[in-house]
C-alpha cells in the first residue's frame, strides 16, 4: 500500500469516521476534557493528513532539474521514489490545492474567530466597566443589572465573572458558591483557548466534518468540565439546584456561562448516579482518533527513514564514524 493510499485513509476515518464513533459514545461524558481534546484531535488529524496528501501529490512536481543539486538534489530523487509519489501534473495540482485548502484554512480560521473574539470581548469589558459594580466580599466578580439570572466568565489574567443582580436575588449561598466555583473553573482550565481553537477550525475548514461538528462538541464539554470541578468542590446536589435557578438564559457571545440551553441536561446528569465503566468506550475512542495519526506518520517516515542511509542520501553519522561515502554528481568521489 503506497504511503498516499495510507494517508488518503487515515485522513478519512479522522475526517468522517472519528466524528460518527465520538459523537455515539455518552460515557465519554466522564472525561469530558479528554473527550474534548479528541475532538480537536481528530480535526487536527484529518488537515495534517489533507496537506501531506497534498506534499505527496506535489513532490514530483517540485521540479527534479531545478533542484538545487548535488546531495539535495540526490536525496530528495531517493525519497521520491521511496514515497512512489505520481509524476502527474494534473495529479500535482491537486496535491497543490491541497496544500493551499490547508493553509488558507488555517490562516483565515484563526484571523477571522481571534478578531471576532478580541472585538465581542473588548465591548463586552467596556459594558462592564460602564454598568457592572464590584459587591463587597465577591472579589473578582462584577454585577450587571438585569431581570433574568445570569452568570458568565470572560477569560483573562484574570478574567471578570459576571452575575447579574437577578442571579444574586436568588440564589442561595450555597448556589451562589457553587456558580462561582463553576466559571473559576472555566478560567483556570483554559477552555476558551480549546473554543477558540474550536471555532478556528469550523470558520477555516468548514468542508471537514471533524472541524465543523469540533466546536458544538466542545462547547457542550467543557461545560460538563467545570461542572464536574465545581460538583467536587460544592457538590452535584448544590450546582444542580443552581443550575436550575440559571435556567437556559444564554451568556453574551464569546462568554462561557453556567447556565444556557445545556442546563437541563446538565442537571440531569448531576441528579442522577455516575454511569459505571465506560473505559472500553473511552479506550475505541482514543484508538480511532491516535492510531489513524500514527499510521499516517508511520507511512510518510518510513520509507524517507529507508532510504536515509542509502549511498546517495548521507545523513549525518553518530561520533566515532565517518560519513558514508558515495558519489553526489555522479562523478567519482
Amino acid at each position: 500500500m503506497t504511503p498516499l493510499l495510507v494517508v488518503t485513509l487515515s485522513g478519512a476515518t479522522l475526517a468522517v469516521g472519528a466524528p460518527a464513533l465520538l459523537g455515539r459514545l455518552p460515557r465519554l461524558e466522564r472525561w469530558p476534557l479528554l473527550a474534548a481534546w479528541l475532538w480537536l484531535a481528530a480535526a487536527l488529524g484529518a488537515l495534517a493528513a489533507t496537506a501531506l496528501a497534498g506534499l505527496l501529490l506535489v513532490l514530483p512536481a517540485t521540479g527534479g532539474d531545478r533542484a538545487l543539486a548535488g546531495l539535495l538534489h540526490t536525496c530528495a530523487m531517493a525519497i521520491r521514489d521511496a514515497l512512489t509519489a505520481s509524476t502527474n501534473r494534473p495529479v500535482a495540482a491537486l496535491g497543490a490545492v491541497l496544500l493551499a485548502a490547508v493553509g488558507t484554512g488555517l490562516a483565515v480560521g484563526t484571523g477571522v474567530a481571534a478578531a471576532r473574539t478580541w472585538r465581542v470581548r473588548r465591548l463586552h469589558r467596556a459594558l462592564l466597566r460602564l454598568a457592572g459594580r464590584a459587591v463587597p466580599g465577591l472579589p473578582r466578580v462584577t454585577v450587571l443589572e438585569h431581570p433574568a439570572p445570569l452568570a458568565w466568565c470572560l477569560p483573562g489574567h484574570p478574567g471578570p465573572v459576571v452575575v447579574s443582580t437577578a442571579a444574586l436575588d436568588r440564589l442561595d449561598p450555597e448556589g451562589l458558591t457553587a456558580v462561582l466555583a463553576h466559571e473559576h473553573a472555566h478560567q483556570a482550565s483554559r477552555h476558551h483557548a480549546l473554543l477558540l481553537v474550536a471555532e478556528a477550525l469550523r470558520v477555516g475548514c468548514p468542508w471537514l466534518p471533524a472541524a465543523r461538528l469540533a466546536r458544538q462538541h466542545v462547547a457542550g464539554l467543557v461545560e460538563l468540565a467545570a461542572d464536574d470541578a465545581a460538583a467536587r468542590r460544592c457538590g452535584r446536589a448544590a450546582l444542580a439546584a443552581a443550575l436550575a435557578v440559571l435556567g437556559a438564559a444564554s451568556a453574551p457571545e464569546s462568554a462561557l456561562a453556567a447556565g444556557g440551553a445545556t442546563a437541563t441536561a446538565r442537571i440531569a446528569r448531576l441528579t442522577s448516579p455516575p454511569r459505571p465503566g465506560g473505559r472500553a468506550a473511552l479506550a475505541l475512542a482514543v484508538a480511532v482518533v491516535v492510531l489513524p495519526m500514527l499510521v499516517q506518520l508511520g507511512a510518510v517516515v518510513e520509507p524517507v527513514a529507508r532510504v536515509a542511509g542509502v549511498a546517495m542520501c548521507p545523513l549525518p553519522e553518530p561520533p566515532g564514524r565517518g560519513p558514508i561515502a558515495g558519489p553526489v554528481d555522479g562523478t567519482p568521489g
